[in-house]
């Protein structure tokens, strides 16, 4: 006589029940102002795009085109909304006080912006130099 198999074939052991995965915790929802600061920093990225784009426009434009006071209000009021959202934004401050330097008799401007950038960023050499320029130019200007 052969022995008979067993009809109840036991189950490979891949196929037996693993013990339910525990779920995890809903995260928490972040704080407002955790999500508002990254909406700033796209702002600021974006204005600041728009400012080289707009100082790409300035180097090309003749000093006579009809179109150069309106270019030069768009791009000083991109740098001053920038600084609206960040305040402590030096580069721009910097960016700024170049910007007013250029432009004859707006040297007392130019001297702000390099004055709060200083105080941000003491014994910063560029900034040293700017300031520099700027009362040398208010000077002359003073003197003429």
């Amino acid at each position: 006589m052969t022995a008979k198999k067993s009809r109840t074939a036991k189950k490979p052991a891949a196929a037996k029940k693993k013990p339910a995965a525990k779920k995890k915790p809903a995260a928490k929802k972040k704080p407002a102002a955790t999500k508002k600061k990254p909406a700033a920093q796209s702002e600021m990225d974006r204005l600041l795009k728009a400012a080289d784009r707009i100082e790409e426009t300035l180097q090309d434009m003749d000093l006579d085109d009809p179109e150069l006071d309106l270019t030069l209000e768009d791009f000083e009021q991109v740098l001053r909304e920038v600084l609206r959202i960040d305040p402590g934004n030096i580069a721009t401050m910097i960016r700024l006080g170049e910007f007013f330097l250029d432009r004859a008799g707006a040297e007392d401007v130019a001297l702000e912006f390099f004055g709060q950038a200083s105080k941000l960023q003491p014994g910063d050499k560029k900034l040293a130099k700017l300031i520099k320029k700027a009362q040398a130019q208010l000077e002359e200007n003073r003197d003429s």
